[in-house]
């Protein structure tokens, strides 16, 4: 399949990855496209407390000397159209809590309304009309408290699960490369955390954050694989990519903490010397650069070659 055609089908056809009904969906179509193609697949689980983790695994993980990882479960639905920080999780805290703040506003408001509705028309003529004024309002609460999934979501990460099934296609027969599809990674890192715990220790990891919108692209490492980004970056030269080699002090506050030899890329804007992706959790996250995905994978699959058949020293 095309990219063009992995995006139309994981994208939009199986682009809301929330509730559990919609994630089997997802594992049933990995089940069905990537063993054939020489990627046996199989679930690394941990069931917590409120929530269960079913991380999807392709290839031999224990012996791959490149792992490409990307959350696979998509947000919620926010009331106004988030920005997302790649590098910097706790903006991106603060801006959930920022929307959860006016979210509970809108709920009070109406809840009061609807209670000051009907209160209102008791004992007179117009009780009944009121009375479904309240309802219609106590309805829009309740609409505002239960969870909704976004319903677009290509930069968080359609277009990195896309991108990823491309990469398995492109990379059938190399044994020393796996895929891992993380649950519960778009909106903190447990899926991930999940991930680490049988992460070989000497494994590269690039992890694929939004690859479809924003006009800079940026690949987030740590010092130890500077020269592995600098080899992306030249894999890469009709784009400009912005090369961001973290301090250990820095690359502990996002997730290159997990995986010290990881690297991150990402595309956004900068703005105010963070890199930001815009309009997500929204109706509005459907923008799609597909010439520049297309090399962004071609460039990955070589260097995920180079890298799996390096001899060891």
């Amino acid at each position: 399949m095309t990219l063009q055609d992995l995006m139309m089908l994981y994208g939009v056809t199986l682009g809301k990855r929330r509730t559990a009904k919609q994630k089997y969906l997802f594992a049933q179509q990995l089940n069905e496209s990537l063993p054939p193609l020489g990627w046996p697949v199989r679930v690394q689980q941990r069931e917590g407390r409120f929530s269960k983790i079913e991380n999807l695994i392709a290839g031999d993980l224990a012996n791959a000397k490149v792992v490409i990882a990307v959350p696979f479960d998509t947000p919620a639905k926010a009331l106004r159209p988030q920005k997302y920080y790649p590098f910097h999780p706790d903006k991106n805290v603060q801006q959930r809590g920022r929307d959860l703040a006016l979210q509970c506003v809108l709920e009070l408001l109406c809840f009061g309304a609807a209670c000051l509705t009907f209160w209102s028309g008791r004992g007179t003529g117009a009780m009944l009309p009121r009375t479904l004024a309240a309802l219609l309002l106590a309805g829009v609460g309740v609409w505002l408290l239960l969870p909704h999934a976004s319903p677009c979501n290509f930069s968080r990460c359609s277009g990195a699960v896309a991108t990823a099934v491309k990469l398995a296609e492109d990379l059938s027969g190399e044994e020393n490369i796996a895929f891992a599809f993380c649950d519960h990674a778009v909106d903190n890192y447990d899926g991930f955390r999940l991930l680490a715990q049988e992460m070989p220790t000497a494994a590269t990891v690039l992890l694929l954050d939004n690859l479809t919108s924003g006009p800079a692209v940026a690949l987030a490492h740590g010092e130890y694989r500077k020269e592995a980004a600098e080899q992306l970056c030249s894999l890469l030269p009709e784009d400009k990519v912005y090369d961001r080699n973290y301090p250990e002090e820095q690359r502990q506050r996002n997730l290159l903490a997990l995986f010290p030899r990881g690297m991150m890329l990402s595309c956004g804007r900068v703005e105010k010397g963070e890199f930001v992706v815009e309009n997500t959790c929204c109706a509005q996250d459907h923008v799609l650069d597909l010439p520049r995905m297309e090399r962004m994978e071609r460039a990955l699959a070589d260097f995920a070659k180079q890298e799996a058949n390096k001899k060891e020293n």
